[in-house]
């Protein structure tokens, strides 16, 4: 998960990334994936590859990379050299601000750009297989966009606000026994952003 920056600490735990490498280690469209897909729950290099049409070859060698900056590690269980991996337990974030520096920059552009994409092919597929979900699914689901005039400041409070609304799930990302019965993993993708200064 990326959080996004705030003067508000989140409900849960954040690691900032500042080097340019690892940023980059991450701006590739399967590894990506594959930190998504393990917020489910750990799964075998077999397994990820069956749910993301790779090969179990292709995601061990991307496991192992992420592994390399701590983004997945070993999870228990596992038969001979069928090991499970898990994602790591903090959201990260890193400096957009453009003043970490030109390599920084650029790999962080570079990273900002594999997860928009992300999102939105995600958001696709989700949309391509909706006539199929249960209707419960269908009126649960949201894409809505909304314009409001705001400060920064309070576009600010605004995104606290809303991470803060996600506090009391957080929990049950590790204790599976804390999930109603009927829970899946749900993304929730915002945007927001300013129009045009006026005179622009």
């Amino acid at each position: 998960m990326a959080t996004p920056e705030s003067d508000q600490p989140a409900p849960w735990p954040v690691r900032e990334i500042t080097d340019p490498r690892e940023l980059r280690a991450l701006a590739h469209p399967l590894r990506f994936a594959l930190l998504d897909l393990l917020c489910e729950g750990p799964l075998t290099a077999s397994q990820c590859a069956e749910r993301l049409g790779q090969t179990p070859a292709n995601c061990s060698y991307h496991l192992r990379q992420l592994a390399k900056f701590g983004h997945v590690a070993p999870a228990e269980g596992g038969v001979g050299r069928e090991r499970p991996w898990k994602a790591r337990d903090e959201a990260i974030s890193w400096d957009s601000s453009g003043e970490a520096g030109p390599a920084h920059e650029l790999a962080a552009a570079a990273l900002s750009q594999v997860i928009e994409d992300f999102r939105f092919e995600a958001w696709r597929a989700y949309r391509a297989r909706r006539a199929y979900e249960p209707r419960e699914w269908r009126e649960a689901d949201m894409s809505t966009d909304v314009v409001a005039w705001m400060s920064p400041s309070e576009l600010v409070a605004l995104k606290d606000a809303m991470v803060g609304l996600f506090a009391p799930y957080a929990e049950r990302d590790d204790h599976p026994d804390a999930r109603p019965a009927d829970a899946r993993a749900v993304r929730f993708f915002g945007y927001a952003y300013p129009g045009e200064a006026p005179g622009r």
